[in-house]
């Protein structure tokens, strides 16, 4: 009699598997070479950051500064603050709420002279931004 050997792998097994491995690897290398480039989500939050309050400026009614915290009075009256709070900055409303519009800050800076609002951030990273607002009349 013959015996039947079932040990082993088989021609069409082992070409399955090379054809398998060779489509599992040219999905994951590009996906690795994405995770190696640099990430620019803080460049992204601080210019969403910066934007928001352009929009908050070009809506108010009134812009003061009180001991570096941003006072704007917008068209229904509210009196909106944007001040440092530990390593974030928040926006509250008449004094309630707690919106963090950015975070992982070392320091932030606003200055107010004539009509141009000027806004100075630095990331706990050491990377500063400026950005000069008008204010409309």
């Amino acid at each position: 009699m013959l015996a039947i050997n079932s040990k082993g792998f088989t021609l069409i097994e082992t070409l399955f598997c090379l054809t398998l491995l060779s489509i599992m690897l040219t999905i994951i290398l590009p996906l690795l070479k994405l995770m190696e480039s640099p990430a620019y989500s803080h460049e992204l939050s601080v210019i969403q950051f910066f934007t928001f309050i352009e929009s908050e400026v070009n809506t108010s009614t009134n812009v003061s500064l009180l001991q570096n915290e941003l006072l704007i009075t917008d068209t229904m009256g509210r009196n909106i603050r944007i001040s440092k709070y530990g390593d974030t900055v928040r926006r509250q409303v008449n004094e309630t709420g707690h919106e963090l519009l950015i975070t992982s800050i070392q320091s932030i800076t606003f200055k107010l002279k004539d009509d141009i609002l000027t806004v100075h951030l630095t990331l706990k990273e050491g990377t500063a931004y400026d950005k000069a607002i008008y204010i409309p009349s």
